[in-house]
């Protein structure tokens, strides 16, 4: 079944916006301005960022300046050196620039307090109260920590064996942390990999990759594009979108439970664009952009994609051939496209947030 959706509104000079609320930021008349729910509160300037935490909303500027809300009002502010962890914990990070690489910590918004104690040289996930390090350019490697700063384990990223074929001479990184499942966590590499290590233990459990260099390699389990994954909540499913194809992974086994090629599903629908780009996951569907084979100056279509009906749903030009002409304005793989409710969000090159409403 289609849907429809109505553009409602464009705000102009948006810098960040929080779409599971609706809440924006923008600057106006060399002001800045956020609003929540119905407030609207006027800053010396736009935050960057907004993120909901329970009943907190966090707000980040430049240089790392951070500021903590609660109803609409002001909580706390640190003036700089901060920045996002993983978006399911309520610390923030924090780092000092006294060497190289900059050494982290993560703290509390609520009271400043530091919860590590010595700052370290890496990258931090934090989830169900397990630490998580990592660092892609000088260790070279993953770790598990406690609130000691001692290192539990680590895994070399050079165990994931070299890529051949594409980056040869390159050790392997992680691009992104999925999440933990039970004993597990899940993340995926710059080699189009998708990787379990035992918690306990930092030990390799499932190591899946599509990369046609692993295609001998007898620990590595070939499946079809990895593409963006997501861990998806409720069934703690492993969803991986490649520009073709579709597929589910169980994470507790590592066995892939559904696969297809959605152009393929649907021909005359997502299957006539000729490329699709930053596909999201949100609950039954997935959202995308997309470029015909006859557009010219970027990316300007929007759609979204229902998996479980393997059909398009809702398709739309956000900005017109003769915008993209005249300003170069598109849209950008970086900024995707939301859904909300009963409302999508996007955002474009020149930062105006389009709006749309779906209607009954």
């Amino acid at each position: 079944m289609s849907v429809d959706y109505k553009k409602i509104a464009e705000i102009k000079n948006v810098s960040g916006f929080n779409p599971k609320t609706g809440n924006y930021a923008y600057s106006k008349d060399g002001k800045g301005y956020i609003r929540l729910e119905n407030t609207l509160l006027e800053r010396e300037k736009a935050p960057l960022y907004l993120q909901t935490q329970g009943e907190y909303t966090y707000a980040w500027y430049s240089c790392g300046a951070f500021e903590l809300y609660r109803d609409n009002v002001l909580l706390n502010k640190i003036d700089s050196s901060t920045h996002l962890l993983n978006a399911s914990s309520l610390y923030i990070g924090c780092q000092e620039f006294s060497s190289v690489p900059n050494y982290v910590n993560m703290l509390s918004p609520i009271d400043n307090s530091l919860i590590l104690k010595e700052y370290i040289p890496y990258m931090l996930h934090v989830e169900g109260g397990v630490i998580i390090a990592y660092d892609n350019i000088v260790k070279k490697e993953v770790c598990l920590i406690d609130r000691d700063s001692n290192i539990l384990w680590s895994f070399p990223f050079e165990a994931l064996g070299e890529d051949n074929v594409y980056s040869p001479g390159e050790v392997d990184h992680i691009t992104n942390i999925l999440g933990i499942v039970g004993d597990l966590l899940w993340f995926t590499t710059e080699f189009a990999r998708l990787i379990a290590l035992d918690v306990a233990t930092g030990k390799p459990v499932h190591q899946l990759s599509c990369n046609v260099a692993d295609k001998d390699k007898s620990q590595y389990k070939m499946v079809e594009g990895i593409g963006d994954c997501y861990l998806r909540e409720e069934d703690k499913v492993i969803v991986c979108i490649s520009s073709y194809h579709f597929q589910e992974i169980e994470a507790s086994s590592g066995e892939v439970i559904e696969c297809f090629a959605f152009r393929e599903e649907d021909p005359d629908g997502i299957g006539r664009f000729a490329h699709i780009y930053a596909p999201l996951l949100q609950g039954d569907y997935f959202t995308f952009l997309a470029e015909m084979k006859t557009d010219w100056y970027g990316p300007s279509r929007v759609g979204i994609f229902d998996y479980k009906a393997r059909k398009l749903v809702w398709t739309e030009e956000i900005i017109p051939f003769e915008e993209r002409k005249v300003t170069r304005n598109c849209l950008v793989p970086s900024q995707p496209l939301y859904i909300s409710g009963d409302k999508l969000y996007i955002r474009d090159l020149e930062h105006t947030l389009h709006i749309f409403q779906r209607e009954c």
